[in-house]
């Protein structure tokens, strides 16, 4: 194992010291990325007098927008991001108090608007291809609407959290400004609350975008 890490930074540190050597391009940039986002499920947490309730709740897969503009710097990346997330929820499953239930039939949706700044380390070389990752921080407003559990209507609430990202991926040079852009992203949400309700929110993402450097 020991082996294999070092074998691991040896290679890390070469891509590194080539993309120094091959002299990365500096300027701006806009980036936009369609993708999939698959919400893990919520752990869920509720104090009503005496009773406490406990689950999660479940999400089906989403669809993701984003649209960012930044800078870079040789293999530095650093840019502002806003984005759009939508998935609807599935089901539920908790207990109240000693009485536990699952696959509790729920419909609503949740959608997401975030800020975030990111920035970027790209791993250049003499390929058209270039790996890179990623980290992030911002703030994101979350909206729970048209909520029913078992046919009760919850109803509507939202919340506004710090969030943080961390990614990797991978683009493709078309041309000397247009590069197409693979990448995954897990993103949690800090300390989310909705009427009352306190909940903890992690979502993973794919996406396809298109990146022009000017």
């Amino acid at each position: 194992m020991k082996k294999i890490f070092l074998i691991g930074a040896v290679i890390l540190v070469f891509i590194m010291l080539q993309s120094i050597a091959c002299g990365a391009s500096s300027g701006p940039y806009l980036s936009g990325h369609v993708g999939m986002a698959f919400m893990g499920d919520s752990d869920i947490s509720k104090h009503y007098g005496t009773v406490d309730v406990e689950g999660d709740m479940g999400f089906e897969p989403g669809y993701e927008l984003t649209l960012a503009g930044g800078y870079q710097w040789k293999m530095f990346r650093l840019e502002g991001e806003i984005g759009y997330q939508n998935n609807s929820i599935d089901a539920i499953n908790g207990c109240v108090g000693p009485v536990c239930v699952s696959d509790v039939s729920s419909s609503g949706h949740a959608s997401t608007l975030s800020f975030l700044a990111n920035g970027y380390l790209d791993f250049d070389n003499q390929t058209s291809f270039t790996p890179y990752i990623t980290a992030g921080i911002g703030l994101a407003t979350m909206e729970v609407n048209d909520f029913d559990i078992a046919g009760y209507h919850i109803g509507d609430s939202e919340d506004t959290v710090g969030v943080y990202q961390l990614g990797a991926g991978v683009a493709y040079d078309m041309n000397e400004h247009f590069a197409v852009d693979f990448k995954y992203r897990y993103l949690t949400m800090m300390d989310s609350e909705y009427d009352g309700v306190d909940t903890d929110i992690d979502i993973h993402s794919m996406y396809i975008g298109l990146r022009y450097n000017f």
